[in-house]
């Protein structure tokens, strides 16, 4: 079988979840597929960096067409068809949604990584909201033979916003790198890294893209009010509506304690949060959480919210909190900074927890999906 896979997402020049996902399953799936053929697509006037995914069983396919002349030509024209771009295939794997032009025989299966923009759309600018639009999702999955979830959580809001039956969508978590994230970290690399930053001797630490849904205003409005001293630490490149965030910042009566440190390096993260005292996440809707993942696979305890599907990755391994209670954040924080005991109880638990996903895991079940006689 040919398994073609759209790697477009991959092309943004940056590395968010959805490019870590792409990357981190593809790598092991082709790799231990030794019954498929797979086709790589990529568009656009800049080549993609795919090098881990060079194996004898893997041909890159590519096309220099602008990406916005593309998505517009497919939204106004519905050409060119996909098949048209990469060539015959069997079955179409998008690793995030995309906006395509498919032959209606011609079998697909997308995965998505959640559904904040249908959601809460009030949290994106008007830009991404055009966006996401464009993509035509609602068409795409209605249209998808089969559909990823990356959480029971984002499988429901899947039925529910879009109508579609349950017995199409396969849940199928997302994995941790253990060869990058675990709790033996090399002691001098964590010192540069202390060093590279300017970290702070003690610090909660927050990493992620800078967004409303994030609730960095509420975060750091729980940190004003806790009585423990000690640092709060974001890192993270600003998305859309980050204003709000620098403005409580330095509204903040502890304002010289909050650091900003924009973008971190990918190889700089797991030393980061294995520095951290506490990971903070009290992120308010969240299709699968990996930064929680990744935290607790390096032994840091975990603070982090009771909605979503937060709870799905964390079980009882971390302090889960309303969001939307500032109190709550501010209480679970301070305890988690006193209480030795607890730190102990939740760093085990949750190094335990990360053990339970891998991307190996994530391949295999993928693998098995794409099989599937649809």
């Amino acid at each position: 079988m040919i398994i073609a896979i759209d790697l477009r997402s991959i092309q943004r020049g940056t590395f968010s979840g959805v490019e870590n996902y792409t990357l981190s399953l593809l790598e092991r799936m082709i790799k231990m597929d030794t019954q498929n053929t797979y086709k790589l697509f990529y568009n656009g006037l800049k080549p993609v960096q795919v090098e881990d995914l060079h194996f004898l069983n893997t041909t890159v396919v590519s096309r220099r067409i602008p990406n916005k002349l593309l998505a517009l030509m497919v939204l106004v024209l519905r050409r060119p068809k996909f098949e048209k771009l990469i060539g015959d295939f069997d079955v179409l794997f998008l690793p995030n949604i995309n906006n395509l032009s498919l032959k209606d025989k011609k079998k697909l299966v997308v995965t998505v990584h959640d559904l904040s923009f249908a959601v809460i759309p009030e949290y994106y600018d008007l830009k991404r909201r055009l966006w996401h639009w464009s993509l035509c999702y609602k068409k795409l999955l209605r249209r998808a033979d089969k559909i990823i979830a990356v959480s029971e959580y984002t499988k429901q809001d899947v039925v529910r916003e879009l109508g579609v039956p349950e017995e199409r969508v396969e849940v199928i978590y997302q994995g941790v790198d253990h060869t990058r994230f675990h709790s033996g970290l090399n002691v001098d690399k964590l010192r540069a890294v202390r060093n590279k930053y300017n970290l702070p001797g003690e610090f909660i630490l927050y990493m992620g893209t800078l967004e409303p849904r994030k609730n960095l205003v509420g975060l750091i409005q729980a940190f004003e009010n806790m009585s423990t001293k000690i640092h709060l630490v974001i890192a993270g490149k600003p998305g859309w509506k980050f204003r709000s965030i620098f403005d409580a910042a330095k509204r903040s009566l502890k304002k010289n304690n909050i650091h900003f440190l924009g973008f971190v390096e990918e190889s700089d993260k797991p030393y980061m949060l294995k520095l951290a005292r506490v990971f903070a996440f009290p992120s308010l809707y969240e299709g699968f959480g990996l930064p929680v993942l990744e935290a607790m696979a390096v032994g840091t305890p975990v603070v982090t919210s009771s909605v979503t599907s937060l709870p799905e990755v964390v079980g009882d391994a971390g302090l889960l909190v309303n969001p939307y209670n500032i109190e709550e954040i501010t209480f679970a924080l301070d305890q988690l900074l006193t209480d030795e005991g607890l730190r102990l109880r939740l760093t085990e638990k949750g190094l335990l927890r990360a053990k339970q996903f891998s991307w190996e895991k994530t391949a295999e079940q993928t693998l098995k999906t794409l099989n599937y006689e649809l």
